[in-house]
């Protein structure tokens, strides 16, 4: 029986269990919040040093998306919801290949942004970035995200180079009981999860199994389907340990192609897994620490044929990623003014793929690191954090990536931090180490093509970062704001593109200066509006070619916008509105969101055990999406469409 097959069977036993289950009459309500609810300290993130912070005292400007918000985006697919934070881009290159990064530098493979799920760094050591689409994440799972909106190497290593992602999931014992959500849709939308959440005297547990699918942009051949189950167990050893396990696997298919003889209209697959083990101690008396293990394993094959000077000519574009990493972590407090926090990594990366390596592949690389914090409060109004990050890597060598920060709590509703940091970004290996030459001899045309052919001796970009913020908690007033002025200066910029390139090398660099603001406001205890403005005053490039094109990388301005309000006990309605100037891909041609990105939502909660929600996506859908007709002479362009789809929830 196919994986499909057996998955909406087990969907269908679920949903019909819960639909025999549900009461006719509709059951109590849950109780809304009361106003201390709303107006209770400010939440508490860990992401900024590792070391639990409120978000006025982190060393960094924060955006929590708390499980309100992500519900109230209405949306369907997790970089949706990233359109929710201050200064991030969210485009695609394809509908199957969403780019997230944050400031801008967009391109295919976002490359200088770290993405963590609950401590495990997805990032992806053959080419960067993220297969977003091969997560394997469900949103009903997702409990917070925690996004640093700045360099925050000191903390998380070289990846970490324009800011982090860091998802966090529920934990078991929140979602205990049976759960099924189906939605259905527009553009062949048809997703379906369904979860199961256990509770005992000292173990956790929740498996979760999910299947996603859609046509993809219009007039592209770009559909998607991708199956994915995952289990989260929690095992109270002692009142002091806890072993958690976290694992997962799964499989996606998409298409891409073009009318094309040189690139044909295909289908390929990506076969994912991940194991996770963590040990955390916590002696409740300032003293605790973790170790974990995980080991994740990427594998797409994708195999065609193009035409070319009459030949069929068999490519294979399979690639195969391993990482195991083993990292430790401890936390101490010294007196009751002085944190720290101090660890350690080890790290193995092995990526194999004929194509992009040749006789090289497969190819691997050795990461070892260090990390440190120091949080000192100095007379009860100023916090000083100390941080820096050492990485030796077997072949890029050895980099230190320090930060400095000071809070100043000048009244206990505003705060205001200064940050300097230095952060490094490793180059991935296809950068490094790339060969990818086309031998026709074989096929009798004494000729060989060269693609990709690395040059070697790479050094890791570097970034100087400057900000000066100001957070304030308006008290009873329900308004949380934050700003910053910023200045960001990044050299040895490496890029592949140019006229001719076949290799990547450093281009120059690009420097810029802002000020982000971001609110989130309690109108009233039904209605909450939250958004952020990003507006770059000055963006300087200094590309090799002095041609304009990494300044013309940073857009003007970017805009996000999220109202949502409980009209009665039943029923949400919400809006989400997201828009940034337009702006120049590394790797293509400027695009523009035109009259950005609208969607609407309706939430109706039937009784304790059901919900029926409505989206409408992209209501102001006009031109492309990332890609655009400039493009086509190389990529699929991504016409914008309104749609729409219906879920139904069940708990029970």
């Amino acid at each position: 029986m196919k994986p499909a097959n057996q998955l909406t069977r087990v969907v269908i036993s679920i949903l019909g269990a819960a639909l025999t289950s549900l009461p006719m009459a509709q059951a109590q309500q849950d109780p809304l919040p009361t106003e201390h609810d709303f107006f209770m300290d400010l939440p508490v993130v860990l992401t900024a040093t590792r070391l639990q912070q409120p978000v006025a005292e982190a060393p960094a400007a924060v955006t929590v998306i708390d499980r309100e918000l992500i519900e109230a985006s209405g949306a369907r697919e997790l970089v949706d919801i990233l359109r929710l934070v201050p200064g991030m881009i969210v485009a695609r290159h394809s509908n199957h290949e969403p780019v997230v990064t944050y400031g801008g530098l967009p391109e295919r493979f976002s490359r200088r942004m770290q993405i963590l799920v609950d401590g495990r760094s997805v990032y992806q050591p053959f080419s960067g970035g993220v297969l977003w689409t091969d997560l394997g994440l469900a949103i009903e799972d997702i409990e917070r995200i925690e996004v640093i909106r700045g360099p925050n190497a000191a903390t998380y290593g070289p990846s970490s180079f324009l800011g982090i992602i860091n998802i966090i999931t529920r934990h078991p014992a929140e979602t205990v009981g049976r759960h099924v959500t189906t939605r259905v849709g527009t553009n062949g939308v048809r997703d379906l999860i369904a979860r199961q959440s256990g509770s005992g005297e000292n173990i956790d547990y929740r498996l979760t199994l999910s299947t996603q699918e859609d046509n993809g942009f219009p007039d592209t051949f770009s559909d998607k389907r991708a199956q994915f189950a995952n289990l989260r167990m929690d095992y109270r050893m002692t009142p002091e340990h806890t072993f958690s396990t976290r694992a997962g696997f799964g499989k996606s298919r998409k298409s891409r192609g073009r009318d094309d003889d040189l690139d044909p209209e295909h289908r390929f697959t990506t076969d994912s897994a991940h194991v996770q083990l963590r040990l955390d101690q916590d002696s409740g008396v300032g003293d605790s620490w973790n170790a974990q293990y995980y080991y994740q394993q990427y594998s797409t094959k994708d195999e065609f044929s193009v035409q070319f000077l009459g030949l069929t000519i068999p490519l294979d574009e399979n690639v195969r990623t391993d990482r195991h990493d083993l990292e430790f972590e401890r936390r101490q407090s010294i007196g009751t003014a002085t944190r720290v926090v101090w660890g350690g990594s080890l790290r193995h990366d092995r990526v194999a793929s004929p194509t992009y390596f040749s006789e090289r592949s497969p190819v691997s690389d050795d990461l070892y690191r260090i990390f440190a914090n120091l949080e000192q409060e100095l007379g009860g109004i100023t916090t000083v954090n100390l941080g820096a990050m050492y990485e030796h890597s077997d072949i890029f060598g050895e980099q230190v990536s320090p930060r400095a920060a000071v809070n100043f709590q000048v009244h206990p509703e505003h705060t205001f931090r200064v940050i300097a940091a230095r952060a490094t970004r490793t180059p991935v290996l296809t950068e490094e180490l790339a060969l990818r030459v086309y031998d026709l001899n074989e096929f009798g045309i004494p000729m060989i093509i060269p693609v990709l052919v690395a040059e070697g001796g790479l050094k890791p970009e570097t970034t100087e970062y400057y900000e000066l913020g100001h957070h304030a908690s308006l008290g009873q007033s329900g308004l949380v704001m934050d700003t910053k002025l910023f200045s960001n200066r990044i050299r040895g910029l490496i890029d592949s593109s140019g006229p001719g390139s076949i290799s990547f090398a450093d281009r120059g660099g690009v420097g810029y200066q802002g000020i982000e603001m971001q609110l989130d406001y309690w109108l009233s205890d039904r209605t909450r509006l939250h958004g952020g403005l990003t507006y770059h005053f000055n963006r300087d490039d200094y590309s090799s070619g002095r041609d304009g094109r990494y300044g013309e990388a940073v857009p003007r301005s970017i805009i996000t916008a999220t109202i949502s309000s409980r009209v009665t006990d039943q029923l949400r309605l919400s809006g989400v509105y997201y828009h940034y100037s337009e702006i120049n891909w590394i790797d293509g041609d400027p695009s523009d969101a035109k009259d950005g990105f609208l969607d609407v939502s309706a939430l109706w909660t039937l009784n304790r055990q059901a919900r029926i929600g409505i989206t409408v996506q992209d209501l102001l859908a006009r031109g492309y999406d990332g890609r655009t007709p400039s493009n086509a002479d190389i990529y699929q362009v991504n016409r914008r469409e309104t749609r729409s789809f219906a879920s139904l929830s069940l708990d029970f």
